[in-house]
């Protein structure tokens, strides 16, 4: 019927306006179509077998849980509060900054405490990241023992990924699953 049918013109007008408004009710929704598929796709993430530690470091690393096994040993007993309540766990493994030092970040002796400027993005299989800064696990400064965990509750990661330790945390937001690699920025840089 060509009394019902659109223009062109109306068209081009009609359909932005209709995707802008199927866009916003979507946000809108609690719970929106992104978020209920984003669990499901994180709950499994993709087990990586090696940590890449890169960035401002003398040589890039690429360790195995061998490796990390290599390191020094710490234990730690650590609550947090995460999505599902409070939580416990006591955690084995090598010292964050241990596994740092051993890549030889770039601190320039030049400058007064460049080690100040600097941060660690740690990255998880799933695309997960979070942040520390260098001053929060160096022992002169915040002396936070984060670890690299290769066992949680006397179970081995193995299969799981190594996880991240942020002791003194109230949430668990920067305890990281599945951590696949370790970089140093240099901030303002």
């Amino acid at each position: 019927m060509p009394g019902t049918m659109l223009t062109r013109s109306a068209k081009r007008v009609l359909l932005p306006i209709f995707l802008f408004l199927l866009a916003l009710s979507l946000c809108l929704l609690p719970g929106s179509v992104a978020q209920a598929t984003t669990p499901a796709a994180s709950a499994v993430p993709a087990v990586h077998k090696h940590v890449v530690v890169n960035g401002r470091v003398g040589h890039r690393l690429r360790l195995s849980f061998g490796d990390l096994r290599a390191f020094p040993q710490h234990t730690q007993d650590v609550d947090f509060l995460s999505g599902k309540g409070p939580e416990h766990h006591t955690y084995v493994g090598p010292l964050l900054l241990d596994v740092l030092k051993s890549a030889a970040p770039s601190f320039n002796p030049g400058i007064k405490n460049d080690s100040l400027r600097y941060a660690i993005l740690i990255k998880a299989s799933d695309g997960y990241e979070s942040v520390l800064s260098w001053p929060e696990i160096d022992p002169n400064f915040g002396g936070k023992q984060a670890l690299l965990a290769v066992s949680e509750d006397g179970v081995p990661l193995d299969s799981a990924g190594p996880r991240l330790t942020a002791p003194g945390d109230s949430r668990g937001g920067r305890y990281v699953f599945s951590v696949v690699s370790v970089t140093l920025i240099k901030i303002g840089d």
